[in-house]
């Protein structure tokens, strides 16, 4: 395991109601930061911006099903 790596595991329906709690989450976050996707069963559209944004800051994506991966490459 690498050291300072902090996982956050997001499950469910991501919605904009849980972009403030997501955002706030991964600032807290010292050292790298993993984003978990395995049990995220969708996300609507300011979701996947975020999510797209917190990989340009340098999220890692980790476990998206393919319907996940493939919202996240159409909105870009």
């Amino acid at each position: 395991m690498e050291k300072d790596l902090t996982v956050l595991r997001v499950d469910g329906r991501l919605t904009s109601e849980d972009l403030d709690e997501l955002s706030r989450e991964f600032r807290a976050v010292q050292g790298a930061a993993v984003l978990e996707l395995s049990d995220l069963q969708s996300a609507d559209r300011p979701a996947v911006e975020l999510l797209q944004e917190l990989v340009s800051l340098g999220a890692e994506l980790r476990g998206a099903s393919p319907y996940i991966e493939l919202l996240l490459k159409s909105k870009q």
